[in-house]
């Protein structure tokens, strides 16, 4: 079966795969074009907000304030959902799960990345990762719901123990709520929670490795203050159903143990071009990986000015989709294309509520309070939808003043 979507007579078709970051900025862009009709393709319908995925994993803020549905985002775009199974690059068309067939003009893809265990045994079976609304679900039911199974006598006191896995700004924003959120919950189980640990394990040298060196150092003393034990230079090389286990042979038992030491592009893409070791396909100065297809944010292997890939983060998504729809418009309107330029405007990381680090260039870092406000800022202006920017700020206000965890019926 055939589908053809837009005016088809008159307007040529642009398929954009991925409702992420770099896959909404492109159809935003691109979807007030005279010259094409646009057809965003998820297998959800909706945008994860997913740098906020661990506060839905810690109880602080509900799963639907980081979804935003793309249904009724931009009346000019058809929204179809499913999962691409495969695309005729000689024919011009993508076949979905559901035996559909697409056809394009041109194809955008940016289907974001995935976890990757980098092989240890066990990881897999034994620990939660991050990249879905049903991980942070099953973290958030893990972290809760261990407290009365310890309480009850069905689970041993070491299944309070939390560890978490890389020392990135995801794990290390993970830590700091993993904290808050056992020192909240001792009210409630004021016999049995104070057992509770978190413990933060980076196979580096430091913390924050992208980051300076003083963020790193300011981060590892915040979480420490904060009751996170945190370990560097130890290398997981194997997980259990109730503990990970290290090359030095130290063993950590826990009750909850969370992946967040690395992402890969998916491999379901590879066959389309040259790869390289986290799956990116490489394309060319304008995004470009033949003539009709494109390849944006964390599934793209573009170089920066030292010949390494840029960061798979947001800014680099955003600005890669808004890139290529200039691009096409600009081939339709006869003009030359451009090379990309990836604008750097730092990095920042969160460690708790009132504690962050900002990095905004080589020269201008600061942390503490002004950080903090600076991250929540930032996350509020990259959200889509006035209804999801109005809930995450009052529930910001709330946790600020107040804090709780926010519990569902199961837990």
């Amino acid at each position: 079966m055939l589908i053809e979507f837009g005016e088809q007579s008159t307007k040529k078709h642009a398929v954009v795969i991925g409702a992420g970051f770099g896959g909404l900025a492109c159809a935003k862009k691109l979807r007030k074009s005279d010259v094409y009709s646009v057809t965003l393709i998820d297998r959800n319908p909706y945008q994860l907000f997913s740098p906020l995925l661990y506060q839905v994993a810690t109880a602080s803020l509900p799963e639907d304030d980081i979804a935003f549905p793309v249904r009724t985002a931009y009346r000019e775009v058809q929204f179809v959902r499913g999962d691409v199974k495969s695309v005729d690059v000689n024919t011009k068309e993508i076949t979905l799960s559901t035996g559909k067939t697409i056809s394009y003009d041109d194809l955008i893809l940016a289907v974001g990345s995935e976890g990757t265990t980098f092989g240890i045994p066990g990881v897999a079976e034994h620990c939660f990762q991050m990249k879905s609304v049903n991980d942070a679900r099953e973290i958030r039911r893990s972290l809760l719901s261990t407290y009365e199974s310890v309480e009850d006598g069905l689970l041993p006191l070491e299944s309070l123990n939390v560890v978490i896995v890389g020392g990135g700004p995801t794990g290390v924003e993970l830590a700091g709520a993993v904290s808050e959120l056992q020192r909240e919950i001792k009210r409630e189980f004021e016999h049995i929670a104070p057992k509770a640990t978190v413990t933060l394990v980076e196979a580096g040298p430091r913390l924050l490795p992208s980051f300076h060196p003083y963020s790193s150092k300011y981060t590892l003393k915040t979480l420490t203050k904060m009751g996170v034990q945190v370990k560097v230079g130890a290398a997981v090389v194997e997980a259990t159903s109730s503990s990970l286990r290290f090359k030095d042979g130290a063993e950590i038992v826990a009750g909850t143990r969370i992946w967040a030491a690395g992402v890969v592009a998916p491999t379901h893409w590879k066959f389309l071009g040259e790869t390289d070791r986290g799956n990116r396909i490489k394309v060319n100065s304008n995004l470009q990986l033949s003539d009709s297809i494109w390849v944006v944010g964390d599934a793209a292997s573009f170089p920066d000015a030292t010949g390494r890939p840029l960061p798979m983060v947001a800014p680099v998504a955003i600005q890669q989709g808004k890139h290529v729809a200039r691009q096409i418009r600009r081939r339709e309107s006869g003009k030359t294309l451009e090379a990309f330029k990836y604008r750097d405007k730092g990095q920042m990381a969160t460690i708790g509520r009132r504690k962050a680090v900002v990095e905004m260039n080589s020269r201008l870092r600061f942390q503490g309070s002004l950080a903090w406000l600076t991250w929540l800022a930032l996350h509020l202006a990259y959200l889509s939808g006035g209804r999801n920017r109005t809930s995450i700020f009052a529930d910001w206000i709330w946790n600020y003043i107040v804090w709780t965890p926010r519990r569902t019926i199961t837990e």
